[in-house]
């Protein structure tokens, strides 16, 4: 029988506290979501009147519900300041079916699995380049130096865009976070951004809309060409769907990616047994970073909305309500993985779900798994101990967890 929400569950109110205002090195952050999930592990906050769900069974069932679960929120945002790019059309991450599934064929007729295998040399050939720009060096940055520019450089190869322009995009990408820092966790944006931030977004979007223009008169080999030609059902991207699929691809596949690389150092760091089976075993290379995704995952946690009254886990939930998903805590829930807060690169299963579930899956996977598993191992051939330094600068963004700066010294192999 489904029943109201309790003061616990339903509002922020005595012996509930708030989530933790920054993610910093995430030791507040996991001891406020162990206590969501064992004592209010579906909670209303009343300041922003977001439903935040912390246990992996229910948060498989709000990620593989759309039709309740929304992922777009255009019923309860304010529609775009006039004359400003609509930054949000066609975001597959913002769109439901039966529009998401055209979209997503119409990306993957372009994005393919096959695309991103042929990369491994090219990414092999960059990441030796970007390390050989620290050859002969003790101790460097490995985020300034290789785990942020490596993605960067992927993508603006992938997309065709000039080498001279890729400093524009780490721009772009820094702008892109800065939207959110001051929100609290659950709150619906107001509309209204900073004028710089509009600014440099609108810049991004006019560039990335001058490149599918240029690809629709002259196909040149390139992601941007495969997506302007895709076709499905007679159906094509729009230029703003395309430009809103290459927005994504330069967030998300580029910072997910960086803050994977990092939190990998800094979890063998932890667990230097474990860095030292993984030495010994290259084998274990996949697995280990599937490891590090599930216990340091760079997304801490998404957004849904409800399109009507429902019930999660014997609560009712009322229509138009965010729904805030925390895949973090998800990936600690003892109740779905054993001794969760254990680092074990031999887990198995590890169905974690940093990278979504559902048809929102991330598209971008095989990408960051790929650029991630190459780092690693270019790591473990050319040095034969790597530590951490200080200091480390983790990132301000509530939905991301990971180092901004990260300070290693090694010892050359």
């Amino acid at each position: 029988m489904t029943r109201p929400m309790e003061p616990t569950e339903a509002a922020a109110g005595q012996g509930v506290p708030r989530p933790p205002t920054g993610v910093g090195d995430g030791r507040e952050l996991l001891a406020w979501l162990r206590l969501m999930r064992d004592r209010h592990p579906v909670w209303r906050d009343e300041t922003t009147g977001a439903l935040h769900v912390f246990r992996y069974a229910d948060l498989l069932h709000v990620l593989s519900t759309p039709a309740v679960f929304s992922s777009d929120f255009s019923a309860i945002m304010p529609p775009p300041e006039e004359g400003a790019p609509n930054f949000t059309e066609g975001v597959l991450t913002m769109t439901d079916p039966p529009r998401h599934g055209k979209l997503r064929r119409l990306v993957s007729q372009a994005f393919t699995p096959r695309m991103i295998a042929q990369l491994e040399p090219k990414v092999v050939g960059l990441t030796r380049e970007l390390f050989d720009t620290v050859a002969g060096a003790d101790d460097f940055d490995l985020v300034a130096s290789v785990a942020y520019p490596l993605p960067v450089i992927v993508i603006a190869e992938m997309l065709g865009i000039p080498a001279a322009d890729r400093e524009l995009f780490r721009t772009w990408g820094e702008a892109l976070l800065s939207t959110n820092y001051e929100l609290p966790v659950g709150a619906v944006p107001d509309g209204t951004m900073p004028e710089d931030i509009v600014r440099q977004l609108s810049e991004m979007h006019a560039y990335l809309l001058g490149h599918v223009r240029d690809r629709r008169a002259t196909q040149r080999g390139d992601l941007i060409s495969s997506l302007v030609a895709a076709e499905v059902d007679g159906d094509r991207l729009t230029d703003g769907e395309t430009v809103s699929f290459l927005n994504f691809l330069l967030l998300a596949g580029h910072l997910t990616t960086s803050l994977l690389m990092g939190n990998t150092l800094l979890s063998f760091a932890d667990h230097p047994d474990q860095a030292d089976a993984v030495r010994a075993d290259r084998e274990l290379v996949p697995r280990a970073i599937e490891e590090v995704l599930r216990h340091r995952p760079p997304v801490v946690f998404q957004a849904r909305v409800t399109r009507e009254e429902t019930e999660l886990a014997g609560v009712t939930v009322p229509a138009k309500v965010p729904v805030m998903c925390w895949q973090m805590s998800g990936n600690r829930d003892e109740r779905h993985f054993p001794d969760p807060d254990r680092f074990d690169i031999g887990r198995t299963p590890n169905a974690h779900l940093t990278f979504g579930h559902g048809i929102h899956f991330c598209i971008g996977t095989p990408l960051a798994r790929l650029e991630s598993r190459i780092v690693l191992n270019e790591l473990l051939d050319r040095y034969r101990d790597i530590g951490c330094g200080t200091p480390v600068f983790y990132e301000r963004s509530p939905e991301i967890f990971g180092v901004k700066s990260l300070p290693i010294t090694v010892q050359h192999a």
